[in-house]
C-alpha cells in the first residue's frame, strides 16, 4: 500500500518559528524540502500561513525562516495603533493594524490562487456572516487568493480586525474552533486516497500556561476571567481534548509534537517572538523537539 504523507500544523502566532525549526531540522537529515515530503499540508492561524508558504511559493523552512527573521516579517505584520497600550488596556480596539498584515501577505503570495497549488492544503477560518467554520481547500468556490486566505485564517480576534474577502464575507482565524486540524486533514485525505496508508506529522507551537489563584478567583466577575485569559484556557483544553481523540482515533497513523512553553522558559503570549531574542530562543525549542523526536520521526516518514 502506497504512503501518502500530511503536514498538520496548529496555530500559535508568532511561535511559528518553533514548528519551522523543527521543519528546518527535517530538512537537514533528509536532504528534502518540506514541500517535497508531503502530499499535503494543514494549518490553522500562523500554521495556515505557513502552508500558504510552502505551497504557494515552494519555500523551504529555512527561506521561510530567513523571511521571518532577515525581512523582520512579523515586526512588519505586528503594527501597533498609537496610544496602543492604553487602548490594549482598555481592550476597545484590535491591538495590530490589519492593513499592515495584508500588505505583507500580499506582498509574500501575490496573485496565487487555491487553485493554482499543485499539492493539497486545508485551512479552517470562521466566517462571521454565516456563523460557521469553513475549511479553505483546493476546491474552494469562490477560487480564493492565497493571501487573502492567509489574511483571515491569523485574524485572530483581539489581536487582528477581520478580514472581508472577495465573496464580501467577514472572516476572523479559524484557531477558534480548530487550533488542531490533525484529524480534520486526515479525513479529508482520505477522500482522495481511500487506498493509500495516510500517515500525519502534526506539529503544535507550545502549549500556554494558566496560573490562577483559586482564592482570588472566588471573587472574580467577566472582566478579571477575561483579563487572566480564560478564553485561551478553554481553547488550550478543547485542543488538548482534540489532540488525545486524534490520537486515540489515529493510532501510529498519527505523530504529535508539543510541549508547554514554560519549561523552556518561553512567554504564552501569542505574539511574545516578536522580539529577536525570543525568536532565536523559538529555534532553539524546535531543535530541541526535533533532537527529541528525531528516530520516531526518521522511521515514521520512511528517510
Amino acid at each position: 500500500m502506497q504512503n501518502k504523507y500530511v503536514l498538520s500544523l496548529d496555530g500559535g502566532g508568532s511561535h511559528l518559528l518553533i514548528q519551522l525549526s523543527v521543519l528546518a531540522c527535517l530538512e537537514e537529515d533528509s536532504g528534502s524540502s518540506t514541500y517535497d515530503l508531503f502530499d499535503m499540508v494543514a494549518g490553522s492561524s500562523s500554521g495556515g500561513l505557513i502552508a500558504c508558504l510552502i505551497l504557494g511559493r515552494t519555500l523551504n523552512a529555512r527561506e521561510i525562516i530567513h523571511t521571518v527573521l532577515q525581512e523582520k516579517m512579523l515586526e512588519k505584520m505586528m503594527t501597533e495603533h498609537r496610544m496602543s497600550r492604553l487602548l490594549n488596556l482598555l481592550q476597545i480596539r484590535p491591538k495590530y493594524k490589519g492593513t499592515s498584515k495584508s500588505l505583507v501577505l500580499k506582498k509574500e503570495l501575490g496573485n496565487l490562487r487555491l487553485s493554482s497549488l499543485n499539492k493539497r492544503i486545508l485551512i479552517p477560518s470562521f466566517n462571521l456572516n454565516r456563523d460557521q467554520l469553513e475549511i479553505f481547500t483546493n476546491e474552494s468556490q469562490p477560487d480564493f487568493l492565497l493571501s487573502e486566505v492567509a489574511d483571515a485564517c491569523t485574524a485572530a480576534p483581539a489581536y487582528y480586525p477581520p478580514v472581508q474577502m472577495e465573496d464580501g464575507s467577514w472572516r476572523i482565524d479559524g484557531g477558534i474552533g480548530m487550533n488542531n486540524p490533525g484529524l480534520s486533514v486526515y479525513l479529508h485525505a482520505k477522500r482522495f486516497w481511500n487506498d493509500s496508508d495516510i500517515k500525519v506529522l502534526s506539529i503544535g507551537s507550545g502549549w500556554r500556561s494558566f496560573a490562577i489563584n483559586g482564592i482570588k478567583a472566588c471573587g472574580y466577575g467577566g472582566i478579571q476571567w477575561s483579563v487572566k485569559g480564560v478564553a485561551s484556557l478553554i481553547l488550550r483544553e478543547k485542543m488538548i481534548t482534540n489532540v488525545k481523540i486524534t490520537e486515540e482515533i489515529l493510532g501510529d497513523r498519527v505523530l504529535y509534537i508539543n510541549h508547554y512553553l514554560k519549561d523552556y522558559d518561553m512567554p504564552g503570549n501569542m505574539d511574545s517572538a516578536n522580539n529577536p531574542a525570543f525568536q532565536q530562543k523559538a529555534l532553539e525549542i524546535g531543535r530541541i523537539w526535533y533532537a527529541q523526536y528525531r528516530e520516531q520521526i526518521q522511521q515514521w516518514l520512511q528517510i
